[in-house]
């Protein structure tokens, strides 16, 4: 998702008020990626008596239900749910409040969701998802691994079972080894695989411009160079043009409307389409959005286009 604030950005004029937001909601994902990339390289030292599958960045839904878990173990004796988070300096866990904050090297304290409840949250989604499959003996269990490289924990609740990226795999091997009277044949983790691929949902994220409460017509307008990155690229006939380093394209206007889709509106018009990439003619806008790979929802002048529900 993170590309899609870096769109914003590049298409606002800077400074602007929202930039600040922008950016920190970019660093929070960019760690939240790094911390579940260590947490899988970590998971390569794994190694279990029994079979088990290892799932990353699972999108789930039941019904209106749904979550978005970092990682997933199945295994023939439980189910355990990893939650990673990448979050640098002290770290404080009141359970009085049930606040989760850090106390950063100025001496501030920044605020963040308590992983713990989170965690309590995609526990009960996988006791229910493993009752439709009639599993509902299955064990479902789990921890929040804290994947920063330098942090110390300050204040922690005993019973929250939050641990350090370099004890992860003792603590799993204590999670599998715990009594159980269920257990999976390999056959049936094949089964629990098969419908976790099936069941993955993709989110459907609000355009940013509405996440962030930012005009579409505050957004600079027309199509990227795709060389030199300036915005306002030239159609000519058939051909893009640069008019800052000449590169030429014939279909540099597909990501524009890609990024107006991730910005401003999940639907195009003709119209749309001819301001945002700054096209003159309807005819060319037309024969541009019929040659894209998209869905044509037919309705004569009020014709528009949206993505394909596979993308």
């Amino acid at each position: 998702m993170v590309i899609k604030q870096y769109a914003l950005l590049k298409r606002l004029r800077i400074p602007h008020v929202k930039e600040e937001d922008i950016r920190k909601d970019i660093h929070q994902i960019e760690s939240g990626i790094r911390g579940e990339n260590r947490l899988l390289q970590k998971l390569n030292e794994l190694r279990l008596p029994g079979p088990y599958r290892i799932f990353s960045d699972l999108s789930l839904q039941s019904g209106e239900w749904k979550v978005q878990i970092d990682c997933l173990i199945v295994t023939d004796r439980c189910c355990i749910v990893l939650e990673s988070k990448n979050i640098s300096d002290d770290l404080y866990f009141n359970e009085n409040s049930d606040e989760f904050y850090k106390v950063d090297r100025a001496g501030q304290e920044v605020v963040y969701r308590n992983p713990y409840y989170q965690l309590l949250k995609h526990i009960r989604f996988m006791k229910e998802f493993f009752q439709l499959l009639n599993f509902p003996q299955m064990k479902v269990t789990g921890a929040v691994v804290l994947t920063a490289k330098s942090f110390r924990i300050r204040q922690k609740p005993t019973h929250y079972p939050i641990f350090k990226l370099e004890s992860i795999i003792e603590k799993i091997l204590h999670m599998y080894e715990s009594p159980s009277s269920f257990s999976l044949s390999n056959e049936q983790i094949d089964s629990v695989e098969q419908t976790l691929w099936k069941k993955q949902s993709t989110f459907i994220h609000r355009p940013l411009c509405e996440s962030y409460q930012i005009s579409p017509n505050e957004l600079i307008r027309g199509v990227e160079c795709p060389k030199c990155g300036m915005l306002g690229m030239k159609r000519t006939g058939k051909v893009w043009t640069c008019p800052s380093c000449k590169q030429k394209s014939r279909d540099a206007h597909k990501h524009a409307v890609e990024e107006y889709f991730w910005l401003v509106s999940k639907e195009m018009r003709n119209r749309d389409f001819r301001v945002f990439c700054k096209v003159d003619s309807v005819y060319a806008a037309s024969r541009m959005l019929n040659n894209m790979d998209l869905q044509v929802h037919r309705a004569g002048p009020k014709t528009f286009y949206t993505q394909k529900k596979d993308r």
